[in-house]
């Protein structure tokens, strides 16, 4: 894993703090929403559409890192661990931005995307050691990284840039953690541009 340490690890891709913002920015699901801040009607509409496809993908992140630990292919302790840890970060995204769907007055989505996963199943079916399962859930927070840039300015409610970024910024770090262990440069490069963004809406 190129040298690099447990505790590095887990520092670049930490998102303690990213969370928090989420949950400030979005009222920790909190109703009381006013006209100017949500853009009536809507604007609430279209964000919750943003929304539930920002769900979706950090659900389709969380099949990716399941099938992959659960077929025992992240087997040294670093990407082991790894793995595990940024799992959770992303069931706890999606989970906040089910919350912020209802919140917003539309259906929470509870799938995976399907745009995300009919890139990516065809390699989690013919995945057979640790280095191809890197690559794999080193795109996928590629996908997500570039999902999030391309929300930015998007949201009616202006808070929800904020909190989106937040999180697009742990994907792009959790893309920086795996870079070195495929030959890939830590930078991070998944908020360069948008070319893999899911466009809201699709796949949900």
């Amino acid at each position: 894993m190129g040298g690099v340490t447990r505790r590095r690890f887990l520092q670049i891709g930490g998102t303690l703090s990213a969370s928090a913002v989420l949950a400030a920015c979005i009222g920790g699901g909190s109703t009381k929403r006013s006209r100017d801040s949500s853009g009536g009607a809507r604007g609430r509409q279209a964000d919750a559409t943003i929304v539930r496809t920002l769900s979706s993908v950090e659900t389709a992140a969380v099949v990716v890192y399941t099938r992959v630990i659960d077929a025992g292919l992240l087997s040294t302790p670093v990407p082991s661990e790894l793995g595990e840890h940024f799992r959770s970060h992303h069931q706890e995204h999606a989970e906040l931005f089910r919350r912020t769907t209802a919140d917003l007055g539309g259906r929470p989505f509870t799938d995976p995307n399907a745009v995300v996963m009919q890139q990516l199943e065809p390699r989690l079916d013919t995945l057979g050691d640790e280095a191809t399962a890197l690559r794999v859930v080193f795109d996928v927070e590629t996908i997500l990284a570039d999902t999030y840039q391309a929300t930015m300015g998007t949201f009616a409610d202006k808070s929800f840039n904020v909190a989106a970024m937040s999180v697009g910024g742990a994907e792009a770090r959790h893309a920086a953690a795996i870079a070195p262990s495929i030959g890939l440069s830590p930078a991070p490069q998944a908020l360069a541009s948008p070319d893999r963004a899911v466009p809201a809406g699709n796949g949900v």
